[in-house]
């Protein structure tokens, strides 16, 4: 299960507050996305999304963008800013995304997998992540290890290169 922190209001009032916001990650993930993929987004997923800092700056290369969070309080803090119309906020843990299997274009997660049961995470955005779509890790650190079927030692080689 994942570890359960930043649920109190207080504390989500500060995360708020003092979040970094990674502008130039999205820019980096979606380049890579435009490269690789379909010129056109449907869905994105911000998983562990905290108050939704992150999950707005996906807006304007998606039709639609989820934030998900396990935590009430952080989710009561996103619809606080001004957010875009296409984005909407649930309450779900990182293990059990609400989406069909492949529905997914890009399936992020900024500053919060470290926190996540990575394994059950990794199969989750597998199963809703369409052919073709995107699993983009965001961490201040990478002091964590990936392990996901036979591709383990690939996931790990690519963190460390980014």
């Amino acid at each position: 299960m994942a570890v359960r922190l930043f649920e109190g209001k207080k504390h989500a009032a500060a995360y708020l507050q003092y979040r970094v916001s990674p502008t130039e990650l999205i820019n980096t993930i979606m380049n890579y996305m435009e490269k690789k993929t379909l010129k056109h987004f449907n869905l994105a997923v911000d998983v562990g999304c905290g108050s939704g800092q992150g999950t707005v700056l996906l807006a304007p290369y998606f039709t639609k963008v989820v934030g998900t969070d396990i935590s009430p309080a952080q989710l009561e803090m996103a619809p606080a800013k001004s957010n875009p119309p296409n984005v909407s906020y649930r309450q779900s843990p990182a293990e059990e995304l609400p989406f069909a299997s492949g529905e997914v274009d890009l399936v992020a997660a900024m500053t919060a997998a470290h926190w996540f049961d990575r394994q059950q995470f990794l199969q989750e955005a597998d199963r809703v992540l369409r052919p073709g779509g995107c699993l983009a890790l965001v961490s201040y650190t990478m002091d964590m290890e990936l392990e996901y079927r036979d591709v383990s030692n690939r996931l790990n080689d690519i963190c460390k290169e980014v």
